[in-house]
């Protein structure tokens, strides 16, 4: 296996089992991995709030671990807190979606500074964002009126046979500067165009002066797309969509079954020989 100087992870459904923990055998594999130098990066459609968990079971604080968080529109250093990177949606751009929006039934989340802006309080996705991402939730149905900040992500969700019916008109509210990713059957994500997970490496790589065809990344939904593509080697959960498996490098066992530490005790074992 080639020279891995970097693990790039995405969280649900891949670092995170299905009852929202990291496996231990998980969790030593990439603790031992960044003794041995190799670089841990998470990156998700995850607000900036959301990786609270995951660092610390990683210790991501003692070895320069990164985040990717929005997708990819915002890189920081973990140890240091130091912003590598972000981009935002334009105001005047993010005011004119919302309102475009108004009349298609869907539920909008937004996080800005600690809380959470929406128009359905009391929707389970909403719910489940704001705890566990420690978000403030904040009702507010004229978002499009009153917002004053640049959200680096819109977050869309409702019944995927809905978002299924609705996404090319949606998409046609995002012209050439927005761009919109399915990461759940539930929720459609619009980012600034140009944010994406890819996009995110590039500049994890250049903070930590490494190239892409040394990272290891490992996805299963369609946001993972481009990160799988454009690394190094591209690692399929073995939960991933069926899309994903087409464009892997390798397969590996699902979320439930350490498919990351079997593919990095691998890495590790080859380092040794």
């Amino acid at each position: 296996m080639q020279d891995i100087q970097l693990i790039a992870l995405d969280c649900d459904g891949t670092l995170i089992n299905d009852q929202g923990h990291i496996t231990e055998r998980t969790q030593q594999a990439l603790i031992t991995a960044q003794k041995q130098g190799i670089k841990v990066a998470l990156v998700s459609g995850r607000p900036r709030t959301g990786f609270h968990y995951e660092t610390e079971e990683l210790q991501l604080h003692q070895h320069h671990g990164l985040i990717g968080a929005y997708n990819g529109g915002l890189v920081l250093d973990v140890t240091t807190g130091e912003t590598r990177f972000k981009k935002g949606i334009d105001l005047a751009e993010a005011r004119e979606f919302l309102t475009a929006i108004q009349d298609l039934n869907l539920t909008y989340i937004v996080d800005h500074d600690g809380k959470l802006y929406t128009n359905t309080p009391d929707n389970q996705y909403v719910q489940h964002e704001s705890r566990a991402h420690r978000l403030e939730l904040i009702y507010e149905p004229k978002l499009h009126e009153i917002i004053d900040f640049h959200p680096v992500k819109i977050l869309l969700t409702q019944d995927p046979d809905y978002i299924d019916g609705i996404a090319t008109e949606i998409q046609g509210f995002c012209g050439d500067t927005l761009h919109t990713i399915r990461s759940t059957p539930f929720y459609l994500e619009i980012t600034a165009n140009g944010v994406n997970k890819s996009n995110a490496l590039d500049h994890i790589c250049q903070a930590i002066g490494i190239r892409k065809q040394n990272v290891i990344a490992f996805g299963d939904q369609l946001n993972d797309m481009e990160m799988l593509n454009d690394a190094g080697i591209g690692v399929a959960m073995g939960n991933a969509t069926q899309e994903i498996k087409d464009i892997a490098d390798i397969i590996t066992d699902d979320n439930n079954h350490d498919g990351i530490a079997v593919v990095v005790e691998q890495i590790l074992d080859a380092r040794m020989r």
